[in-house]
């Protein structure tokens, strides 16, 4: 099977770089203030063998921006450059739209159940996701999404928007069988798997141990699983917590390859060299 890489946890790769990413913004305030060090940071991926870079937008919210002193036309502008900064020849990209929770900033991400309706998720994402749409990236990387009930809100805003921009929908999950609300991960699959433009469904930020059961638990699909190092997130320091040294093994790889998936990466704690890494097993594996 063709398995095309993406690009492993941008937070680590600027983390390499120097840089603190400490606020509620993440990398958001870099892509106001020191873009290059993004574009920087997208280039290590890439010279790593990526061939899908994942934006720096998914911390990026108006509501979230606004409250840290921003403009709506800075947000606006911020959202465009995410694109435009993980363009390289040869590589495409995948607009990163992430949860509600990441813009509440205190790991509701891998909670769910927010208590909001469809309409008012709808309502949080709209203006943003029709922003990214106009940036023009290759495809929509919907990820980290808990709840079944965020992923339709969004599949209703892209199918009203008349999207024709390919898409991926990944789930944060946190055991063998659930998605991070406790609904099942086969649920979600069937949830999401017959929208319009649809290229894949899957899982990132999940430690790498329940991706091979999750998958097997599912309809058969093209899946996208971008797992994260293993570590665990804590939100009120803002920090993961864990070895940081950390990718796949071939094993594992080998069983999400032959569970059906077809674009594989890393997500936090993931850095260049395990993508690096990743690409030689892949080509070992075609």
């Amino acid at each position: 099977m063709n398995v095309t890489l993406i690009d492993g946890g941008l937070s680590t790769a600027l983390e390499s770089l120097g840089n603190s990413l400490n606020t509620s913004l993440w990398s958001g305030e870099l892509l106001r203030n020191h873009s290059e060090q993004i574009r920087a940071a997208h280039k290590l991926f890439v010279d790593a063998g990526a061939k899908i870079l994942i934006s720096s937008s998914y911390q990026v919210t108006y509501p979230g921006c606004v409250a840290h002193g921003w403009s709506e036309a800075e947000v606006d502008q911020a959202l465009l450059n995410s694109t435009e900064l993980a363009r390289f020849p040869g590589v495409k990209v995948a607009a990163s739209v992430g949860p509600y929770g990441a813009y509440l900033a205190d790991g509701s991400e891998y909670r769910g159940n927010y208590g909001r309706s469809k309409n008012e998720l709808k309502e949080f994402h709209a203006k943003r996701l029709a922003q990214l749409i106009k940036s023009k990236p290759d495809l929509l990387a919907i990820e980290t999404i808990p709840e079944i009930l965020e992923a339709q809100a969004i599949l209703e805003l892209l199918e009203e928007f008349n999207n024709t921009i390919p898409f991926w929908i990944t789930f944060s999950c946190k055991d063998e069988a659930h998605i991070s609300s406790g609904e099942s991960f086969a649920d979600a699959v069937r949830a999401v798997a017959n929208a319009p433009h649809l290229l894949a469904v899957g899982i990132n930020c999940t430690a790498p141990e329940y991706v091979a059961p999750l998958l097997r638990s599912a309809p058969v699909a093209p899946f996208v699983v971008y797992p994260n190092s293993g570590r665990t997130w804590n939100a009120s320091e803002k920090v993961w917590v864990g070895n940081a040294e950390g990718s796949f093994t071939s094993a594992q790889i080998e069983e999400w390859i032959a569970c059906g998936t077809q674009f594989l990466g890393g997500c936090c704690g993931v850095g260049p060299n395990d993508i690096h890494a990743l690409a030689q097993l892949i080509s070992r594996s075609d």
